[in-house]
Protein backbone atom coordinates (compact mmCIF):
# COMPACT_ATOMS: atom_id res chain seq x y z
CA UNK A 1 0.00 0.00 0.00
CA UNK A 2 3.09 2.76 0.78
CA UNK A 3 4.45 1.76 -2.74
CA UNK A 4 0.98 2.46 -4.30
CA UNK A 5 0.91 5.76 -2.50
CA UNK A 6 4.26 6.66 -3.26
CA UNK A 7 3.66 6.17 -7.02
CA UNK A 8 0.47 7.94 -6.91
CA UNK A 9 2.06 11.42 -5.53
CA UNK A 10 5.04 10.89 -8.63
CA UNK A 11 2.49 10.51 -10.86
CA UNK A 12 0.84 13.25 -9.98
CA UNK A 13 3.44 15.71 -9.59
CA UNK A 14 4.93 14.50 -13.07
CA UNK A 15 1.54 15.79 -14.10
CA UNK A 16 2.05 19.03 -12.51
CA UNK A 17 5.81 18.93 -13.52
CA UNK A 18 4.38 18.51 -17.66
CA UNK A 19 1.82 21.21 -17.16
CA UNK A 20 4.03 23.68 -15.98
CA UNK A 21 6.61 23.04 -18.73
CA UNK A 22 3.68 23.49 -21.09
CA UNK A 23 2.48 26.61 -20.02
CA UNK A 24 6.65 27.85 -19.77
CA UNK A 25 6.82 26.76 -23.40
CA UNK A 26 3.53 28.68 -24.36
CA UNK A 27 4.61 31.49 -22.37
CA UNK A 28 7.80 31.88 -23.97
CA UNK A 29 7.08 31.08 -27.30
CA UNK A 30 3.86 34.05 -27.21
CA UNK A 31 6.48 36.41 -25.41
CA UNK A 32 10.28 35.58 -25.57
CA UNK A 33 11.11 38.71 -23.16
CA UNK A 34 9.23 36.38 -20.49
CA UNK A 35 12.53 33.78 -20.91
CA UNK A 36 14.50 35.16 -18.30
CA UNK A 37 12.02 35.28 -15.51
CA UNK A 38 10.15 31.74 -16.38
CA UNK A 39 13.97 30.31 -16.21
CA UNK A 40 13.94 31.92 -12.72
CA UNK A 41 11.09 29.87 -11.44
CA UNK A 42 12.42 27.10 -12.93
CA UNK A 43 15.53 28.36 -10.98
CA UNK A 44 14.47 28.95 -7.73
CA UNK A 45 11.80 25.55 -8.26
CA UNK A 46 14.64 22.60 -8.84
CA UNK A 47 16.62 24.26 -5.80
CA UNK A 48 13.79 24.22 -3.51
CA UNK A 49 13.10 20.66 -5.07
CA UNK A 50 17.08 19.41 -4.49
CA UNK A 51 17.27 21.25 -0.95
CA UNK A 52 14.77 19.62 0.23
CA UNK A 53 15.93 16.00 -0.45
CA UNK A 54 19.33 17.11 0.75
CA UNK A 55 17.07 18.75 4.16
CA UNK A 56 15.34 15.90 4.42
CA UNK A 57 18.12 13.82 4.14
CA UNK A 58 20.39 15.12 6.40
CA UNK A 59 17.53 15.09 8.90
CA UNK A 60 16.88 11.36 8.11
CA UNK A 61 19.98 10.16 7.85
CA UNK A 62 18.71 8.68 4.19
CA UNK A 63 20.66 10.03 1.34
CA UNK A 64 17.66 9.28 -1.41
CA UNK A 65 20.33 10.51 -4.28
CA UNK A 66 22.27 7.84 -3.33
CA UNK A 67 18.89 5.37 -4.13
CA UNK A 68 19.02 7.08 -8.09
CA UNK A 69 21.34 6.13 -11.17
CA UNK A 70 21.87 9.06 -13.11
CA UNK A 71 23.45 6.86 -15.74
CA UNK A 72 20.69 5.12 -16.21
CA UNK A 73 18.56 8.81 -16.54
CA UNK A 74 17.99 9.79 -20.03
Amino acid sequence: MQNQTIDHHLREALTHLEEAINQSIHTVTQNEASSKEIGGKWEQFLGQFYGMVKDKGKKSRVNLLSWISFSRIR
